[in-house]
């Protein structure tokens, strides 16, 4: 019994021959070869409009470009001073493209004098400069620092107190000298004794706290009397310093002093605020480290006021002082705390070390 249900049904075969090809319709032809167009003149879409019942003040508008008046210039002008002025003062180009950091080093009078400089009329107007090339000979080019400590203490030995102003160049050659050599007790002692003529003299002044500051690194050993009796000492050295610093910065105002001087002075003006940074963060130690509303913390803040100050925001010393500093507050900042005063701010744990890491990661960086 066959049923149609058994019955496969396969698909009709075709051949291509067999496929019936339907002719191009006129509509066909049109869509698939449509003519090529062009452009309207603005002339020509006049009557065009004007014939779709375009309204005559529309048509105007349409195809005339407004012009812009003096007023309308003038307020824009105004619109971009405003939006600049504003782009200064809210975003401060100090605040994304800040400064490379860059290391000051220690006051000096620079590289060696040569003995070219040895001419008649130089002997005959610097008696002291002869002196000074020997001393640069023995240290720079032989290397010989303790026979050129020697010659210094020598020839500065003969002279009076009243040629002690004319030597001065010797005398801060000697200066670095000692300090290099690590001789901190002549050092202090020269640079007192200098300062008792000079008051303000930078490169006195600048050695003297190098030398007391090194001498204060045994803090540790030191007795209760002891730490009272070096921070009496270091006041009166900051009290010193600043004179120091203000004389630098009123012969840089002059308005006789040349552009290179002004470039010395200021180099020595910062070198002389970082010792006096120095010189408060040791109060501060020598204090017990105390924080919050205690008298001792504006020794701290004097510190960082000046290495914040314009003239050193971007030398590498001032950040990595500003850094010891907050190290030492979170040091003792138990996380229990709550917000302490620091430049007469009250700040947050979290908020110091985020400071602390950007510091770290610009001195990384001015390494680099």
């Amino acid at each position: 019994m066959n049923s149609d249900q058994n019955n496969f049904q396969l698909p009709a075969r075709h051949d291509s021959e067999d496929a019936q090809i339907q002719p191009e319709t006129e509509a066909q032809t049109v869509m698939g070869f449509l003519p090529p167009t062009g452009t309207i003149d603005a002339d020509e879409r006049i009557p065009i409009a004007r014939e779709e019942g375009y309204d005559p003040l529309a048509i105007k508008l349409a195809l005339e470009r407004p012009a812009s008046s003096a007023a309308d210039k003038l307020r824009l002008f105004i619109f971009v001073i405003v939006a600049a002025a504003l782009v200064f003062f809210l975003f401060p180009a100090g605040r994304f493209f800040k400064p490379a950091s860059r290391d000051v080093g220690p006051m000096s009078i620079g590289g060696p004098v040569l003995k070219e400089a040895l001419t008649a009329v130089n002997i005959r107007q610097k008696p002291w400069l002869k002196v000074l090339v020997e001393i640069d000979r023995l240290y720079f080019q032989e290397g010989k620092l303790t026979d050129a400590i020697r010659l210094a203490e020598s020839e500065l030995g003969k002279l009076t107190d009243k040629e002690w102003e004319t030597w001065q160049k010797v005398f801060y050659r000697y200066w670095e000298l000692l300090s290099d050599a690590g001789q901190v007790h002549v050092l202090r002692i020269s640079t007192r004794a200098y300062l008792s003529d000079f008051p303000e003299d930078p490169f006195a002044n600048y050695y003297f706290a190098t030398a007391f500051l090194t001498t204060a690194d045994r803090i540790h050993s030191f007795s209760p009397e002891t730490k009272t009796a070096y921070r009496q000492e270091a006041l009166r050295i900051t009290r010193q310093i600043d004179r120091a610093a203000r004389s630098l910065a009123a012969r840089q105002q002059h308005p006789d002093t040349a552009k290179g001087e002004s470039a010395v002075l200021i180099d020595l003006f910062q070198k002389l605020r970082l010792k006096q940074a120095g010189l408060y963060v040791l109060i501060w130690k020598l204090g017990g480290y105390k924080e919050d509303e205690h008298p001792e913390v504006v020794y701290t803040d004097k510190a960082l006021d000046i290495c914040e100050s314009e003239v050193l925001s971007d030398i590498k010393e001032a950040k990595a002082l500003k850094m010891t500093i907050f190290t030492h507050i979170l040091d003792r900042w138990y996380w229990f705390e709550g917000r302490q005063v620091i430049q007469s701010r009250p700040k947050n744990r979290k908020d110091l070390q985020n400071q602390v890491e950007t510091l770290a990661q610009e001195l990384k960086d001015a390494q680099k």
